[in-house]
Parts: structure tokens; sequence; C-alpha cells
């Protein structure tokens, strides 16, 4: 029997009267349908795709963390700090603190020991069964990046890794599914992960979770001249990884036949919270570590996104892209940048705030 994602334009209920066992069901509202795992033999698989009401079948990929190339050096000296991203980005210490709102982190889960998050509200989200904790540091490192750059908002760990920092897209299509039940608990949401390969079912509902007015972040990924969804959804803001001197990181992904990713921020060789007991990258002073990846430059892009909520206000995605676009920097001649840097400073300088 095969594990298989379908994507419906209706609720999938009317899956349990074809010859495929519906292991579960998602319900997203609006225009997006819903989705089911469903275990079937091949042979049954095409009369599934073909009713009119299937929109995708794909199998239950597993996903992955986007963090440390391989190839990323393991010396202790050159390390980017919170200090470096303010500078380099332009992110001022100012009464805009992100107060009031809350970023949800779909993730590994979070460490609320470490010291970084004294005085932080924090909640908690499983679906994956595995309880409370970050036993990969992932999810923590994440949302450290978040609150060091707006201190005054409010997390939310929203856990679809397990304890060896895996996952698969029917426990992804389950945390999609409570972002989609749950839009007044949060303001942004942060995704440092992907799959290899572009998923028209998580593509689609990401989409219409941004449609309902969700600010997403996303990490565009560390495969070079590959990127794979949420960072490939039309809608999703994907945020490339750049040196703290301001040039874009070798690993860094890009998609030649979409217009991704849309900017970049630091992400190799971060200074990062290190969860107790946690293993990931390479050990600093006290409870740090560095590592890198395009997982630590989308949480400074969430943390910029809170802080641009704090300063100006009730803004639309859409808004919130073309104006983190239109105030970057440029870097490169190619797409692996984006529009560019970020830029905090000139985007909430700019006088183009429209809501669309």
């Amino acid at each position: 029997m095969n594990e298989r994602i379908v994507l419906a334009c209706e609720p999938a209920e009317f899956l349990e009267g074809k010859d495929c066992n519906v292991v579960e069901t998602y319900h997203f509202g609006n225009d997006v349908g819903s989705a089911a795992l469903v275990e079937c033999a091949a042979e049954h698989e095409s009369a599934i795709a073909d009713d009119d009401r299937v929109l995708a079948v794909e199998a239950n990929h597993e996903v992955e963390l986007h963090v440390e190339p391989a190839h990323v050096s393991e010396e202790r000296d050159a390390v980017a700090t919170i200090e470096d991203v303010r500078r380099l980005h332009d992110v001022p210490e100012d009464d805009a603190t992100g107060a009031g709102l809350t970023v949800v982190a779909m993730d590994s889960g979070i460490d609320p020991t470490h010291p970084v998050f004294e005085g932080v509200a924090i909640e908690w989200v499983d679906v994956t069964g595995a309880g409370g904790g970050d036993a990969v540091g992932h999810g923590t490192a994440v949302l450290g990046q978040v609150t060091r750059l707006a201190p005054g908002a409010d997390l939310i760990a929203l856990r679809i890794f397990g304890e060896e920092g895996r996952t698969k897209n029917n426990v992804i299509m389950r945390a999609y599914e409570w972002l989609h039940d749950n839009t007044d608990a949060y303001d942004v949401v942060n995704m440092s992960w992907g799959s290899q390969e572009t998923s028209q079912a998580i593509n689609r509902v990401h989409n219409g979770l941004v449609e309902t007015g969700v600010r997403d972040v996303v990490s565009a990924g560390n495969s070079g001249e590959k990127s794979g969804s949420p960072a490939t959804a039309e809608r999703a803001f994907s945020i490339a990884a750049c040196t703290e001197e301001g040039t874009i990181a070798e690993f860094s992904s890009y998609n030649p036949d979409r217009d991704n990713p849309d900017v970049a921020a630091i992400g190799k060789d971060n200074r990062l919270v290190q969860a107790e007991g946690t293993t990931m990258g390479t050990d600093l002073d006290g409870p740090w570590v560095k590592s890198s990846g395009t997982s630590f430059s989308a949480p400074e892009v969430a943390g910029m996104v809170a802080k641009y909520l704090d300063a100006r206000g009730e803004t639309s995605p859409e808004t919130i892209i073309r104006e983190f676009e239109a105030a970057a920097r440029d870097i490169l001649d190619q797409p692996r940048d984006g529009a560019g840097l970020a830029d905090y400073a000139a985007v909430v300088e700019s006088d183009a705030a429209e809501e669309c």
C-alpha cells in the first residue's frame, strides 16, 4: 500500500467511497478545499486522480529543515552576531518591538529556558504527537532570531518536526489546518523548512493561507539552483541567505523559473540560540551555537515584519512584500538575491505603503 496526499476541491470524505483507506483528512476553508492522507494500491491511484473533485495526488514525501549546508566551515572565530544583522539591515533598537503581535514558527519546537526568552510569552502547539521541547534545536534557534529583533513579540512554537528533525507532508497538512483555523491567534508565520521538489498540495494550501491575510516568511532553501515548496508557492515571501558582508551565500537557493527568492538576509555563520542538550551547528561559548542556512535568514525578516507591523499598523501580505522589495539594496546582477538585501529602515520610512 502506498501513502498518498490527495488534494480535493471539496471535503475529502468522498474518498472513503474509493478503493483506498482514508487515514486522516484536513480542511482549510475558503477556496483551498481539503486534503487527505490515504493508503491505496498502485492500481487504484489513477481512479482517484481521475475524479473531477481531485486536484492532485502526491506521495507523502519526507520534508527537511533548511539548515547547515554540508560545505559550511566549522571555524569558531567568524560569526555573524545579531548586531551584525541590525547593522547590515539597518534595524534600530527603537520603540517598535513587535509588542502586541504574535509570531508562529512551524518548526521543531522550542527550549523556553534559554535566557533570550526571559519574559517572552510562549505558547506550544504540537501536531507530531512527540510532545514539548526541542530535541533538534532548530526551532529554538529560529525563534531566538525573531525574539532578538522583535523582543516584544509573543511566540507560538508550532511543532511539525520529530525527534530526528524529520517530518512528512501529512504532518505539514495538520499544521496548515491549524494555521487556517487559528488566524486570529497570530500575525506572522515563519517557515524555515522545505521539500526537495514543488508540491502542488503544499503550494495551494500555502497560497490559500496568505490569501486570508496571513503574513508569511519562508526560507528559500540551501540547494543552490533548486528550490521546493513552500518557497515556490506563488504567494510565498521567500528569503535568501547572505553573509555579514552583504554577499550572497553560495548555498542559497533560487528558482530560475519563478521570481524567487524575494529578498535576502544574513544566513551564513550566524550566532544562534542553542537549545539545551542539542548538537546542531558548532558550539560557541555559553548556550550559543554557530550555524548557517536560509533557516536563519528567514526569521530575521520575520522579526523585521513584526517590528514593521508594530510601527506601521495592520498591513496586508502583498503590501509587505512590495515594500520590502522596493526598499531592498541590490547586491547581485542575477536573481539569487531576489530584489536585494532587506533594508528595514528604508521600508519603515517609505511613503509608498498603501493597502492592496
